[in-house]
């Protein structure tokens, strides 16, 4: 599939910058509150958006090694990712076949080299197979080979590992071409480094929200990362149904007169991809960032947040300076500030003040997104 590389929207925003191309078109846009708020609303979200379609778990270097194991709960159904003897990734629903119990407790990263049921001690390899009954004489008529855990559509791509709970995973119609963006970011050959999980007390969308406009950049992170920006000068276009969104950094400034082999993906923009429905990725000087979304309720969220590096830390110093940046971004941008507007702003239309929430065009791309998602769960 053709389509326009990442490099054209850099020099887009350099003549935006320059003044030579049109800055955003004067629009408004009323989304209803409801649409953070219902009930029936977000169950239609959660299963067709959330349940069957492609979703982003974890980079493939988080499960590097044979019983590298994620164990998670994020979308109300205990599942298991793990690496198998062969190499294989993956994802199996935590319950033993005989009497349902939870195989393996904890939620998180673990190694594993079988998981056994705690109940009777039924034990499954690695590959999901029964592998052992406790007594098995006193059962009659069990097909052992049918008796394997049940498993979850799960694929690695572009360094990404992709579930899908329901249904089968068609991935190459889901990315629409994304993944060469991905390639072109290197993303394959980064490192999982460190990782947080929090529970944000807010509509997952509007935390897609905040990733959605530069509009906000200068003001609400203007004690952080705001600074490295100008006023949202920025270009946003579509892969599919996923939002492609370059935002200008200071160094735009010097890409006005440079020639296309001399612009710096990285130096001169940060890119940021919300993959529909619920990822975001934002490549960052220093390191990409990967968030996933798994919404709980209509005002409660599992907030994934990803660092990965180009390689694995090679020094103390350097885990330490590596730890620093993602203190910076996960507790000072995120949590202080993105998380912090989506939790206000879950409370403020609970108070009842707006009936909608209101959209101009430097957020584009969240109206656009909100446009998807509409048409996605009318379906």
């Amino acid at each position: 599939m053709s389509q326009t590389k990442p490099l054209n929207l850099v020099q887009k925003l350099a003549a935006r910058f320059a003044g030579t191309a049109p800055g955003p078109t004067a629009q408004t846009r009323r989304i209803p509150v409801s649409a953070y708020t219902d009930a029936e609303r977000f169950d239609r979200e959660r299963q067709h958006l959330f349940m069957q379609q492609p979703l982003i778990l974890a980079h493939a270097s988080q499960l590097g090694n044979s019983g590298d194991a994620l164990v998670w709960d994020w979308l109300g159904v205990p599942l298991i990712t793990l690496r198998d003897k062969s190499g294989a990734v993956a994802t199996f629903r935590n319950v033993c076949r005989h009497r349902g119990m939870r195989l393996v407790q904890d939620e998180g990263q673990t190694c594993l080299r079988a998981l056994v049921c705690p109940y009777h001690q039924w034990t499954y390899g690695l590959d999901g197979a029964l592998r052992n009954i406790p007594r098995d004489e006193v059962f009659s008529d069990l097909d052992t080979a049918s008796l394997g855990l049940a498993r979850v559509a799960t694929e690695v791509r572009h360094g990404l590992v992709w579930v899908q709970a329901e249904g089968e995973m068609n991935l190459d119609e889901h990315l629409a071409g994304l993944g060469d963006d991905f390639d072109e970011f290197q993303l394959a050959d980064h490192h999982f480094c460190q990782q947080s999980v929090r529970t944000v007390k807010a509509n997952w969308k509007f935390i897609q929200d905040a990733f959605l406009d530069a509009y906000h950049v200068t003001r609400l992170h203007k004690h952080t990362v705001g600074p490295f920006f100008p006023d949202a000068v920025a270009e946003t276009d579509l892969i599919g149904r996923h939002t492609r969104s370059a935002v200008a950094r200071n160094e735009i400034e010097e890409a006005v007169h440079l020639p296309p082999d001399q612009l710096d993906l990285r130096r001169h923009a940060t890119f940021s991809y919300t993959v529909f429905p619920g990822s975001v990725l934002v490549f960052q000087p220093d390191y990409p960032a990967v968030i996933s979304l798994f919404p709980q309720a209509p005002d409660r969220t599992v907030f994934v947040h990803s660092m990965l590096t180009r390689h694995p830390p090679a020094s103390d110093e350097e885990q330490a300076h590596f730890a620093r940046s993602f203190r910076l971004i996960d507790e000072g941008v995120f949590g202080a500030e993105d998380i912090f507007v989506a939790e206000g702003a879950q409370r403020g239309i609970a108070s009842g003040a707006n009936d909608h929430l209101i959209f101009g065009g430097l957020e584009e791309a969240a109206i656009s997104f909100h446009d998807i998602v509409e048409r996605e769960i009318e379906q």
